[in-house]
């Protein structure tokens, strides 16, 4: 475990009063968690062990007061459905969600159990919540990637490779939850001397179709958004920018170790952590519409010289200083 992982442990230990980690009594809870990734991704169990030790430190065991049912989607929507109908169907005490798709999935089929969403973008413009402060219904959660994110993405794109002068925007049009950050990367590209280029990918086929078209022109560069399926299926988009020789930036840290130029975003094991401790609140009476919808407090940037290198880049020492990694 990193030393940052290790400090938020603490400090997020530290913010609980003495009488939450005291042994919570009563029937056995069970939860469902329904993650975006496949159940044999190496970047899953992490997440599930988060949740898992967050719960633990307020007193809530898998296997003893708590049962958790796990259930991947691997990025596909319908799966994703497949695998709410079959969770709400259980009665659960509370669903954790991972992904826009999964948190549509579960809405449709149960407005009483409590869901608690991670890796949402736009909760509120994609109409999953009332507001931030105030979500309503029976859902709420952690945000991700606010629209200012674009402008970040379009910046170290072009710091890491300044001869482009063409972006494609590697997302699927059909998740409302990425519509603002959609149109901010659109407006912002010009002042960054990048044409902006739609690059639709629902599945593998369409993304290996989207990326083949857009490399047939020179000088371009990709921006891959933070959609299930991108990240299901991340291996995948690192070997096409690698065979058409495109730069791109990434949402995920797990894209640059995955072999991907450069990323920059949130810690998502860290919000698996932190939904441990909404579930905790609503076992003990708090209700989902009352609490706020929370945001990443923590950014990473990780750059892959040997992507760098490969791609006849190199890399700024200003991007380097920033940097929370460098893989070598």
């Amino acid at each position: 475990m990193r030393r940052r992982e290790v400090l938020g442990l603490a400090m997020g230990a530290a913010l609980w009063p003495f009488s939450a980690w005291t042994q919570p009594a009563g029937r056995m809870r069970r939860i469902g968690l329904l993650i975006a990734l496949a159940e044999n991704d190496p970047e899953g169990q992490p997440r599930v062990s988060a949740l898992r030790q967050s719960l633990r430190e307020v007193g809530w065991i898998d296997g003893q007061n708590l049962r958790l049912e796990l259930r991947w989607y691997a990025g596909d929507p319908e799966r994703a459905q497949v695998m709410a109908r079959d969770l709400v169907g259980m009665g659960l005490d509370v669903i954790v969600v991972n992904g826009t798709p999964a948190l549509t999935a579960v809405r449709q089929l149960t407005s009483t159990i409590p869901v608690v969403f991670v890796i949402v973008a736009d909760p509120v413009g994609a109409g999953h919540v009332q507001s931030l402060s105030r979500p309503g219904g029976n859902v709420t959660g952690f945000s991700t990637f606010e629209p200012a994110m674009g402008a970040k993405w379009l910046e170290v794109l072009k710091q890491i490779a300044p001869h482009l002068t063409r972006v494609g925007i590697l997302t699927d049009p059909a998740l409302r939850g990425f519509s603002a950050l959609l149109q901010t990367v659109e407006a912002l590209a010009p002042s960054f001397g990048l044409q902006p280029v739609m690059a639709d990918g629902q599945d593998v086929p369409t993304i290996e179709q989207a990326i083949e078209a857009f490399a047939q022109q020179p000088d371009g560069g990709l921006i891959v958004f933070p959609t299930p399926i991108n990240s299901a299926q991340r291996q995948r988009i690192v070997s096409l920018a690698a065979q058409y020789r495109l730069p791109a930036v990434y949402p995920f840290t797990f894209h640059a170790w995955s072999g991907g130029l450069v990323s920059y975003g949130f810690n998502t094991v860290d919000l698996y952590r932190r939904a441990g401790a909404y579930v905790d609140r609503i076992f003990r009476g708090e209700k989902p519409s009352e609490l706020p919808v929370q945001a990443p407090t923590a950014f990473e940037l990780v750059v892959n010289l040997r992507t760098a290198r490969a791609l006849g880049l190199t890399v700024p020492e200003s991007l380097l200083l920033q940097a929370h990694e460098v893989i070598d």
